[in-house]
């Protein structure tokens, strides 16, 4: 049984991707071993900015931007930060190693990279989870897919023609997870039947994620409330329990 690699997708923008990948991430290291997640939306904030680890020294993307041929997995890995058991490589530079390429304006990666990169984390982590932002240019990385997906017209629209483009990227098994409103316009199984998706969970506001944040506690690393509840769920879905580490 290969190792997991998970990418977590928007539909649309601001529907809280990178909150849910982080989450599932920590949510399901007890579970699996050795997690790793990976930022492949180069041109923002960074993942690790989610998961409150900017401040750590470890490598980011921008560290491997000249690397050619093989990487290490295991080398990779130990040298990425770290929140609890899950290491995050994300966009820009360590703060012992010179930046390559316009970080700020979004980091030009030589595609081979990204590949080497994924694969070799994907070897040595019983689950790698992908930030794919909004883009599914690196889905056929993946294993499993999740699609966050808001209820109003315009959002199921962009859910279709997101839906569409993963049919299309490769094997992988993709999910929806719906992304709830305050009010909602359709149900969740009315979404996931209209867009022939199994559903794989709903996430709700979670009104503590911002003030987790500021404290420096990132979503998943502590148990209830809606973010961690649905990142619960969608490790079930995904049948996560039992990878090999």
């Amino acid at each position: 049984m290969s190792h997991r690699v998970v990418g977590v997708i928007g539909a649309s923008g601001g529907l809280g991707t990178s909150t849910l990948a982080v989450a599932l991430a920590l949510r399901a290291a007890p579970l699996v071993g050795a997690v790793a997640c990976v930022d492949l939306v180069l041109g923002a904030g960074g993942v690790d900015v989610t998961a409150c680890v900017e401040h750590l020294p470890g490598l980011r993307w921008a560290d491997l931007a000249g690397a050619r041929g093989r990487i290490d997995g295991a080398d990779l890995l130990a040298a990425l930060p770290a929140e609890g058991p899950v290491r995050f490589l994300a966009a820009g530079s360590s703060r012992d190693a010179p930046a390559h390429g316009p970080v700020g304006g979004g980091l030009a990666l030589p595609d081979p990279v990204v590949v080497e990169g994924v694969s070799a984390l994907s070897g040595v982590c019983g689950l790698t989870v992908l930030d794919l932002g909004t883009s599914p240019r690196w889905a056929s990385l993946c294993t499993d897919v999740v699609l966050v997906c808001g209820s109003s017209a315009r959002q199921l629209a962009d859910a279709g023609a997101c839906a569409a483009g993963l049919a299309g990227s490769g094997e992988a098994v993709v999910r929806l997870v719906l992304r709830a409103a305050r009010r909602e316009q359709v149900g969740p199984e009315e979404v996931a039947a209209h867009l022939d998706l199994p559903l794989a969970g709903v996430l709700r506001d979670d009104p503590r994620t911002v003030s987790d944040a500021d404290r420096g506690r990132p979503p998943g690393s502590r148990a209830g409330g809606a973010v961690s509840a649905t990142a619960d769920q969608v490790v079930l879905e995904c049948g996560l329990v039992g990878v090999p580490a």
